[in-house]
């Protein structure tokens, strides 16, 4: 089996990552409603039913808005960390926490025969976490809301495959546009959000440690454009020699519907 994974939804009116390894279907974050959730993965041919296990990331209500309804209607278990976790626990309701599996940054565990890695990220929330998934066909990071690419971040996602990377904000767009001062400066801070210009310059960094595919996530609505980040991004790796559709896959997740797949498979990978 190839492995498979797509962005649900990208974005602060929501986010979701879905990732099927040899051997389970893990979904990471769910800042949509139940029925949402339902509709996109059967948009997809996949079952929640079939979901073995919600990953939190951080306890911000654009990704965990969902997973109590997911929780209590399919009895999926939630593996997050024990600060995400109480801080999460008004939004996610009545749930059964016997399904809670408490996880910490840097120490690996499993979900069927799947090896997760959780590791911190710098971003203005209790315990953020993003996730490297172990797979035979290649390795998937996810990794976003994140005020920069520290070095633990970098070490983390370092050899793979497939990248998760934020790329919320274009600066021009930030500073120009209506948001008050405060929250530009939250944003653009270190503990916030990445900026189309960082992206470019991690990627450059995963690239050469062998990242063949990238998905910008996670941008912004008033502050980027899909287009506008491909450039940036596109761009910056060029300036290394890199070219998109020759040395690696680009492509920017959607807000509102799901992204293109990636498969992923021994010899090669797939963008459909």
């Amino acid at each position: 089996m190839s492995v498979f994974s797509l962005s649900l939804r990208s974005g602060s009116s929501g986010n979701s990552t879905y990732i099927r390894t040899e051997s389970a279907r893990i979904v990471i974050d769910c800042g949509m409603s139940g029925k949402q959730f339902n509709l996109a993965l059967q948009s997809v041919g996949e079952n929640v039913t079939e979901v073995d296990a919600l990953l939190l990331t951080h306890e911000h209500i654009d990704h965990c808005s969902g997973i109590g309804v997911v929780m209590r209607r399919h009895k999926i278990p939630l593996y997050t960390t024990a600060n995400t976790f109480e801080r999460a626990r008004e939004i996610l309701g009545n749930i059964d926490e016997s399904r809670v599996y408490i996880i910490e940054p840097g120490k690996a565990f499993s979900v069927r025969d799947t090896i997760i890695l959780p590791f911190s990220l710098p971003h203005d929330a209790s315990d953020p976490v993003g996730f490297r998934i172990y797979a035979t066909g290649g390795d998937i990071g996810v990794a976003t809301d994140l005020g920069h690419f520290s070095p633990v971040v970098r070490e983390s996602l370092k050899g793979c495959r497939i990248v998760y990377l934020e790329a919320n904000f274009d600066p021009t767009l930030l500073e120009t546009g209506p948001y008050p001062f405060f929250l530009k400066r939250r944003i653009a801070g270190s503990h916030g959000h990445l900026s189309n210009i960082d992206a470019g310059d991690a990627a450059v960094q995963l690239l050469q440690s062998g990242t063949e595919a990238f998905a910008l996530s996670h941008l912004s609505r008033d502050n980027n454009r899909p287009g506008l980040a491909l450039k940036t991004v596109s761009e910056r790796l060029l300036r290394e020699g890199a070219r998109a559709g020759r040395d690696y896959v680009i492509n920017a997740s959607p807000r509102y519907e799901c992204s293109r797949t990636f498969r992923c498979f021994h010899n090669c990978l797939e963008s459909v």
